[in-house]
């Protein structure tokens, strides 16, 4: 195995509505992206309603992963990690899904909420330099299809994290809005949000945040409607998206119908079945947070949280037992 080879990682996020292939090389001092693959598979579609993955669900997943194993052989990764969260922690038949996964390759650690957002937050962290925060507070925003992680910080220290179960295909479920959504639609949502939000807004009254740090595919999407990729900044440096222009997008899109966001130009087909109520989602939010005035998007999240770790304590005690060889039997 040669030099370039010998630290070559995969890890795979297994979301509840994306999975999500990430390679990179372990380099000193961090790590290098090499090659990453987003596949729509809609894993939790109706899980948080029935309690279970569909049968059709597993399978595309089950699909999808093997897939990823031939993609890291090809690229000479030694190493592997797959992440599940939510869909996973929830579902009556999720160890089923994981034991099909390890028979492709893929031991998957189902981790906790509180992991998640810790994972997420130093991915995230990595992307927000020192001149854009300063001395304010941030809000970090992950919207997941099953959980929606926050964490509460600034430069010293974590004030607070939260994974609440508020992720946008859960709320689908839970609330079976109408198409459009309706008024009612928003009133069911502000009052499960309200609940689910009231600790993390207890603790916004003392630390009020200035910046919010959104990572996820509806950010990602509102970055594309508003610019061509080729005008944000790199991958490991945060943007920054016009206030303003936010808000009255998600004011715009929470209101649309799924057939007037399939004619939307850079809107990805797979974002429309959750893009209006994740825009009333960030909307809801923002309401209840007016202390923010800047609204950043990062492009980090769990798995370059993952791959930071990794790095960090690589050179003084290895990889963790956590990480499994890969190999082409």
């Amino acid at each position: 195995m040669d030099g370039e080879h010998r630290h070559r990682l995969a890890v795979v996020d297994c979301g509840t509505n994306t999975f999500t292939l990430h390679i990179a090389r372990l380099e000193p001092g961090g790590w290098k992206p090499v090659f990453r693959q987003r596949r729509f598979v809609r894993l939790g579609h109706d899980s948080f309603r029935t309690g279970r993955l569909s049968p059709l669900r597993m399978r595309r997943g089950l699909d999808v992963l093997a897939s990823f194993r031939e993609t890291a052989l090809n690229f000479g990764v030694t190493h592997v990690r797959a992440i599940g969260c939510s869909a996973l922690r929830d579902a009556a038949n999720g160890a089923e899904f994981a034991a099909g996964a390890g028979e492709r390759g893929w031991a998957i650690e189902v981790i906790d909420g509180e992991r998640e957002a810790d994972w997420i937050q130093r991915g995230v962290a990595d992307t927000v330099g020192p001149d854009v925060l300063g001395e304010d507070t941030a809000l970090t925003l992950d919207i997941g299809g099953g959980s929606v992680e926050t964490v509460l910080w600034d430069r010293q220290a974590i004030h607070g994290r939260f994974s609440l179960d508020l992720g946008v295909a859960r709320l689908t479920d839970w609330i079976k809005p109408s198409d459009p959504l309706k008024a009612k639609d928003l009133d069911s949502l502000a009052r499960i949000a309200d609940q689910a939000l009231a600790p993390l807004l207890a603790l916004a009254s003392d630390h009020p945040p200035r910046v919010l740090v959104g990572t996820s595919g509806a950010f990602n999407t509102l970055a594309a409607l508003e610019s061509p990729e080729a005008n944000w900044n790199p991958r490991n440096i945060a943007d920054v998206l016009p206030y303003p222009t936010l808000r009255s997008r998600c004011r715009a899109l929470r209101a649309t119908s799924k057939a007037d966001l399939a004619t939307i130009p850079n809107l990805h087909p797979d974002r429309i079945p959750y893009m209006s109520i994740a825009c009333a989602l960030i909307e809801h939010l923002l309401e209840r947070m007016p202390s923010v005035t800047t609204v950043l998007r990062s492009r980090h999240t769990l798995a370059e949280g993952v791959l930071s770790e990794a790095a960090e304590v690589l050179p003084t005690s290895g990889l963790s037992r956590e990480w499994g060889e890969l190999t082409d039997r």
